[in-house]
């Protein structure tokens, strides 16, 4: 599989897992199609999505989809692309162009252990860092299933990793409260997490960045290896 490829699959393992394991939640599966809908999370369109379950897929279903998760009373979806795929033939707009990035776990140094937060306090700090008071990916967080790892520093700064298939581990939800960054505790933490994926025998790991975070991760060692596409609609 090429390194896109790696990095797609962690996306459909986030879109099964929220699908499967939080409150509420339904894993919709349409013909190539893979979707979570979750009436808990309604204004999350990385909550509530569908993806392709490879990255050359063209997008199907989309009518019964949006049909789903109108019925589930969420204010909007998404759904994944890759870069290079035109505008899926349904009402959506594009909403972010993330990178897509690898890490080959290579020339990495030993750094110290951070603390292992639960998954409550990282879903509660992913909301703070959107601006968010009360409790949006919280709940959905706090769900995931059992063998999700953990990073944090206090409840000032947070990430998820996840070792799926036989050689990646992916990153999930890295956040740092606004009143915290700047001081390098993202990096201190995912630092430790890429050692700790190599020393659980992990080849690469992998994660979706914004504009803003790409140069973070340049300067810890992913590299990008593709552009995404999230489109959304929007329901009045």
């Amino acid at each position: 599989m090429d390194a896109f490829g790696i990095q797609w699959g962690g996306l459909v393992a986030q879109v099964e897992m929220f699908g499967r394991t939080a409150p509420q939640a339904r894993l919709i599966e349409r013909g190539s199609m893979v979707a979570s809908v979750l009436p808990s999370v309604p204004q999350s369109s990385i909550a509530n999505a569908a993806i392709g379950r490879t990255p050359d897929v063209r997008p199907e279903h989309l009518d019964e989809l949006a049909h789903e998760f109108r019925s589930a009373g969420v204010h909007k979806w998404g759904l994944w692309l890759p870069g290079e795929q035109p505008a899926p033939e349904h009402a959506m707009v594009l909403d972010s162009t993330p990178a897509a990035m690898l890490h080959d776990l290579t020339g990495l140094e030993d750094v110290p252990a951070t603390a292992t937060p639960d998954l409550a306090t990282v879903g509660r700090v992913n909301d703070l860092a959107y601006g968010f008071e009360e409790p949006r990916l919280a709940p959905a967080l706090a769900n995931l299933d059992s063998d999700v790892l953990a990073y944090g520093i206090g409840d000032h700064s947070v990430a998820m990793a996840y070792d799926h298939g036989h050689d990646d581990t992916v990153v999930w939800f890295v956040a740092t409260r606004p009143e915290d960054r700047g001081k390098g505790l993202a990096s201190t933490i995912l630092k430790r997490l890429l050692v700790e994926a190599r020393q659980r025998g992990r080849k690469t790991a992998s994660l979706q960045a914004s504009e803003k975070g790409k140069p973070v991760y340049e300067r810890l060692g992913f590299r990008i290896v593709g552009e995404l596409n999230l489109y959304e609609e929007r329901f009045s």
